[in-house]
């Protein structure tokens, strides 16, 4: 098969769950097939080049992801409006990234043109929280949204949440989940420093890491990786509570794997989340999550409560209680365990044949 991925975002050069999804899917896939990924040019050099048996192509120049706290609108037109180069190569899949929506329906219209199935990988459903997202307009995102599920031949859901939310607005959902690379983090030896609390992800306000930094114990130590548009807010909230947090903008896959192997606890206290691979990963690495117990955060799913993890509310007090009781050396073992059945090889093929289904 030819198979073509449509995402704005593209790992390794802007890393986040989605765009990794891609990437370790499509690795594993272009063993048989091959594998475009079709998205903004995060890269130096050519615009179409080679990573690890994908071909990249990038369609258009870069431009900020976020306006401020929300996703660019300006962003998504201008991928959007980039995509005639998908329609120069002979394809038998393509599977769009959901986000940011306005993409889906060039992809659409090509999908057509060339005869063949157009799937959405859909990692979360917002519906009613374009309301707060948006605010008066959010009634334009919730018609963008429903829109882009209706023009999809197959949408594949990444967490069981998600499928269930999508259940009345779209009939016979796939599931295949996000997963994690044991073997390679199996190899990966821990940083000599470790944290008591990590937090790996964008720093936008959803992911509520304001409250992780209020609610660290004294004398405990939080490492915070990642960047974005709360970044600023964060750095002076650090020197305001006094807390002793380390600030990493990025580091390559491998660095955070092994400062995950080596942090007492991974913290994900996120609003929402379509899936929270970071979880999983810090779960393969033996290391137990702490992660909020609220409707839109399906990380949730992955924790079993006092064996790899808590539940908490939203709270300080909620999370500084978490992050006192935890033990990692008790929680290990079925940390490890959980992550077991989420290997990319064994979901990699569980795609594939849902591609095949199609084709």
């Amino acid at each position: 098969m030819n198979i073509a991925y449509v995402s704005d975002v593209v790992y390794p050069f802007v890393m986040g769950g989605a765009e990794k999804r891609i990437y370790e899917m499509g690795r594993r896939l272009a063993a048989h097939d091959e594998v475009h990924v079709f998205g903004i040019k995060w890269w130096d050099g050519d615009k179409d080049i080679d990573l690890d048996g994908l071909h990249l192509h990038g369609i258009c120049k870069p431009f900020s992801l976020y306006s401020g706290e929300r996703r660019s609108f300006q962003e998504a037109v201008r991928f959007a409006g980039s995509l005639s180069p998908l329609s120069t190569y002979d394809l038998d899949v393509i599977d769009c990234n959901q986000f940011p929506y306005l993409h889906c329906f060039p992809s659409k219209l090509i999908s057509r043109l060339k005869g063949v199935p157009l799937f959405i990988t859909w990692h979360e459903f917002w519906g009613d929280y374009w309301n707060e997202y948006l605010g008066k307009m959010g009634f334009l995102g919730k018609l963008t949204e429903r829109a882009a599920l209706r023009v999809a031949d197959k949408v594949i859901a990444v967490s069981e949440a998600t499928k269930e939310q999508l259940a009345c607005l779209k009939k016979n959902t796939a599931l295949v989940p996000n997963g994690v690379d044991i073997a390679f983090i199996d190899s990966v030896a821990p940083a000599e420093i470790s944290a008591d609390a990590l937090f790996v992800g964008r720093l936008i306000r959803e992911k509520n890491v304001d409250l992780l930094i209020r609610a660290l114990p004294p004398d405990a130590t939080l490492c915070i990786i990642g960047d974005g548009p709360e970044r600023e807010n964060l750095l002076s909230l650090a020197k305001e509570v006094n807390a002793t947090v380390r600030f990493i903008r990025t580091l390559c896959y491998a660095d955070i794997i092994s400062v995950m192997k080596a942090a007492n606890s991974l913290v994900l206290p996120s609003a929402r989340e379509g899936f929270g691979i970071v979880a999983l990963e810090a779960l393969a690495c033996g290391t137990p999550v702490i992660t909020t117990n609220v409707e839109r955060n399906a990380a949730k799913a992955l924790i079993t409560p006092e064996e790899n993890g808590f539940l908490v509310a939203p709270t300080v007090d909620a999370i500084r209680s978490a992050l006192s009781a935890i033990n990692k050396h008790q929680m290990y073992r079925a940390a490890k365990a959980s992550a077991a059945p989420f290997d990319w090889n064994l979901l990699s093929g569980k795609l594939r044949d849902i591609y095949r289904a199609l084709t």
